[in-house]
Parts: C-alpha cells; structure tokens; sequence
C-alpha cells in the first residue's frame, strides 16, 4: 500500500474498491440511481495519480479537522479519513451524501461525517462546532475541495473572510480562476479575487488538471491551488470595510480612472476622491487593476483617516 496510506480500519486487510476507479464508480452510481448532473457542476475525479498529490499537498497528519467542500461520492473525503483525519464531508446532492455514508460505513470510518447542504446557506462554524465540539476551534481548520466553479469565487469570499480558524486550503478550481488567484497588477486577470487571496493568504498554482481525469470530462482545463492562510494580513488597511468597498467598486468599474470609479462611495465625489488618491501618492488618472495590494492598503487608510474631508 502507498506511504503514508494505513490499512483500512474494518476492512479486515482486504483493499475496498476505489471511488477513482470509473468503472467502479459508474456502476456503484448506476446502483443507486445516481448520474453526475451539469447542473451542479459535477465532475467526479477519476485518478489516483491526481488525488494523491491532492492528498499530499494539504500534508494530512492524523488528528487534523478537514472540511472537503463539494464532496461528491468522496474520493477526498475517504482518502483523508484513511489518513487519520477527522473529516466533514459537505454536499449539496442528497443522493451522493447518501452515496458518500454507505461508502463510509463499509469501510468503517466513523470520523467521516457527512453534512446534505448548500455550503453557501449553511452556518459553517455551527456545522464544525457540532459534530466536531468547540475544541477545534483553539486550533486550525484545513479545508479540501473540487469545487463547483461557477461557486468558486463566492465560496471564497466566505470562506476567507469568515469566522472559522483557518490554515490551509487546497482546492481544485477552473485553470482560469487559478490565474485570476495568482494575478499580478496589470494583467487582464487581476482582480478583487486576486487580492482577496494575497491579503489573506499566500496563494500557489501547484499544477495544471486535465479534463480527462474526470467523469464526465468538465469543457475547461483545471488547477490545484493552495492557500496558507495568514496569521495576520501582510498591510494594514484602517478599516476593512471601507478597504474592500474601495476594492470592489475599482474592479466593478476597472475601465474607470480610480476617481470616476470611486465616485459616490462613502458619499463622496470623484474630486474628493482625487484629493485622497493624490495624498495616498497615486496619480488620479490611475486605474485600479495597477495598484498592488500595498497601494490599495494605503489609499484606504489615508481615506479612512480623512474620511470627513
């Protein structure tokens, strides 16, 4: 058996089928009366190979408290809990979550709990706090997916501005939000989600993902990406609600000047806003998809600092 993969608990030694196997995983399916549904963006990972290196990159060490986001029929999720891992499967689709339970079952792992629900509606500290109780949350929280890409970005949002203790992500995102996450100032990707992710994280592109190992082959090419999550934001911001406004009214409007962008948030007007742009050092003719997050930093806390001007 592969290093770092102990014998399956209540399997008496014998090796259980695998989830990445297609056969295998298109029968079980068949079984119950499941089929993958492009509606929820379902797109099963069907190779070893590509969930071992998922399974390395988020360095499971029993113990660890897991959340696999978007679990499907549970290649991550069973792999982690075979690794020692206390692991909250989430998943929108009853008939997988049910799927994902028996195959827990047979296999024995009883700290493999699975959660039937839109991640985007469910109170994620809540859900942590009562299957996992309060203990986890005086350490770090790792979380693991192959996220539904229309949700990607939404889902991280909440997940990086909400209030579980977070360590590291490791998700399989569409290749071209893995660009936008590692975006640099200037470049067509670069966004709100590219600072969301570097103003609270050190985010890597570990490697690309072809279409083919999935069931059903998704039309994009795909990426694995980690987030170490940052104890503290590497600037300061003065406030950050008037940090990501400024941020998400520059994007909203990136073929604006910054001060025709800004124009009427926090009630005041792009002459207003030029002043501040100018005191924080930047020219008023400036776009926001220029400025570094050191930039943006800045000309937030100049104008939270000179809000009454």
């Amino acid at each position: 058996m592969e290093e770092g993969y102990p014998k399956r608990e209540g399997m008496a030694g014998n090796e259980s089928p695998k989830i990445t196997s297609p056969a295998f995983l298109r029968r079980k399916l068949q079984e119950k009366g499941l089929s993958p549904r492009r509606s929820l963006g379902q797109n099963f990972l069907v190779d070893e190979n590509i969930l071992h290196k998922i399974i390395s990159a988020a360095t499971p060490t029993p113990g660890d408290f897991i959340l696999d986001i978007g679990a499907g029929p549970g290649a991550l999720s069973l792999a982690l809990a075979e690794s020692g891992c206390h692991v909250i499967a989430l998943e929108k689709d009853k008939g997988l979550a049910s799927f994902l339970r028996e195959e827990a079952e047979e296999r024995g792992f009883d700290r493999l709990q699975v959660v039937e629900g839109d991640v985007r509606r469910l109170e994620l500290r809540e859900t942590c706090a009562d299957l996992w109780g309060e203990e986890p949350f005086m350490r770090k929280i790792k979380v693991v997916g192959n996220l539904p890409y229309y949700l990607t970005t939404p889902l991280l949002f909440q997940l990086l501005q909400g209030d579980l203790q977070l360590q590291l992500l490791v998700l399989m995102v569409q290749l071209e939000v893995a660009r936008r996450i590692k975006a640099a100032p200037g470049s067509k990707e670069y966004g709100a989600l590219s600072l969301l992710c570097r103003y609270y994280s050190r985010p890597r592109l570990l490697f690309k993902v072809p279409p083919s190992v999935f069931y059903p082959p998704p039309e994009v090419a795909s990426a694995v990406v980690s987030l170490e999550v940052l104890d503290r934001p590497p600037s300061e911001v003065g406030n950050e609600d008037l940090f990501w406004a400024i941020v998400k009214r520059a994007f909203q409007k990136r073929r604006k000047t910054l001060p025709n962008a800004l124009d009427g948030l926090h009630n005041l007007h792009k002459e207003q806003w030029a002043e501040l742009i100018k005191k924080a050092g930047l020219s008023p003719s400036c776009r926001g998809e220029t400025l570094s997050l050191e930039q943006f930093a800045y000309l937030a806390q100049i104008s939270y600092n000179n809000r009454g001007i």
